[in-house]
């Protein structure tokens, strides 16, 4: 029987580059995207969904005008992860006109764990006409400013949270974070099709700006991107310093290089 050898070669295909968009599209689609409304738009919307969120969740019924119209904050916690003992806690506040999303990293005895140098930084703040969103160390703040129709902006809210599943309030912050997502890659895009079209203006500059802070948001209610910090924090606190070691006094420079060497299996 005739022996076959076969031979395979393996051709790496590059992915083909988009070719620049049309400079009239390009000025067309920047003329109509505003950065900042939809940045507001979607404050706005998270509040609307969060507040309905946690009433769901707490098996409430939205107040009525007499009792305030919607004026009384609601708040609910849960472990981030409940199976982990001294799991950071997922804290939700909202409110018709406010809403807060804060993770905290363990309780002792009821109050939150002592600050870390990342939580004395300052805030920041984006002030806009409908909305303001306040963003510090693991925790966003949104306040609806004025009144206003909520046909203006919920066209956006395509994207809802489920909180009859198992997860709860951590839906409501995984919706938070996928809408974010969504508005990240939209800035991206349209700053990468400026880029390589070679177009600069100020609305280009609004949209980088844009994207940035929604990166900023972002990081702060990235639950998994900050239990995977914390978790290399732990395994670094515990990690023993394999360069300690006792030594006696009288032995020379050559007698403690030899056990440094040793305890770093060089």
């Amino acid at each position: 029987m005739a022996a076959f050898k076969f031979s395979m070669s393996f051709v790496t295909l590059e992915k083909p580059e988009r070719p620049p968009i049309a400079p009239l599209v390009l000025r067309q689609l920047l003329a109509d995207h505003r950065p900042w409304e939809m940045l507001e738009n979607m404050a706005l919307v998270i509040i609307d969904q969060t507040y309905a969120a946690l009433l769901e969740i707490l098996g409430l019924a939205p107040p009525v005008a007499a009792d305030g119209g919607g004026a009384r904050v609601f708040e609910a916690n849960c472990p981030v992860d409940p199976a982990a003992p001294g799991s950071p806690v997922l804290h939700v506040s909202a409110s018709a006109r406010y809403c807060c999303v804060r993770l905290i990293d363990g309780f002792h005895g009821g109050a939150a764990a002592p600050a870390e140098a990342e939580e004395c930084r300052p805030p920041q703040q984006y002030r806009l006409p409908r909305a303001v969103v306040g963003v510090s160390a693991r925790t966003l703040h949104l306040t609806r400013v004025g009144g206003g129709d909520r046909t203006d902006y919920w066209a956006c809210a395509e994207v809802r949270p489920d909180v009859a599943g198992k997860k709860g309030l951590l839906e409501v912050v995984e919706t938070v974070r996928s809408r974010l997502d969504g508005a990240i890659r939209l800035e991206a895009r349209l700053a990468e099709m400026a880029r390589a079209s070679g177009h600069r203006s100020p609305k280009v500059d609004e949209i980088v700006a844009v994207r940035a802070a929604l990166e900023e948001i972002r990081a702060q209610v990235d639950l998994d991107a900050f239990m995977r910090r914390r978790s290399q924090k732990r395994r670094h606190a515990r990690r023993p310093a394999a360069e300690t070691i006792d030594v006696d006094d009288h032995e020379d420079d050559a007698e403690v290089l030899t056990k440094r060497l040793r305890a770093l299996h060089v």
